[in-house]
């Protein structure tokens, strides 16, 4: 018989015991683990866990970018392109010459 695990938030289960006791391990980085016996999800392009065991994703910096899921850092955005916050892609900047 298993029972559900209920680990802390950052931490996910990938087995229980017999005894009900749960096994957690720390959310790996890229991913966010809201605890319980939920398996960890992949950041979603835009945000970020740079460090394992944390129950929620980071939005990207302004100026910075992230187009792949489950990922670790940010990019910082090129010269010429604009990255609000949350950004998961470069976007054209719209200035005009000699303006910034």
């Amino acid at each position: 018989l298993e029972l559900p695990a209920a680990c802390s938030p950052g931490t996910y289960a990938n087995a229980t015991d017999d005894d009900g006791d749960p096994d957690c391990f720390d959310c790996p980085a890229g991913s966010s683990c809201g605890g319980g016996a939920a398996p960890p999800a992949e950041c979603s392009p835009g945000s970020v866990t740079a460090t394992p065991g944390l129950s929620k994703c980071e939005r990207c910096s302004a100026g910075f970018y992230q187009k792949a899921s489950g990922a670790a850092e940010c990019l910082r955005c090129k010269p010429g392109s604009l990255c609000p916050l949350g950004a998961s892609l470069e976007l054209p900047a719209a200035c005009e010459p000699g303006t910034y």
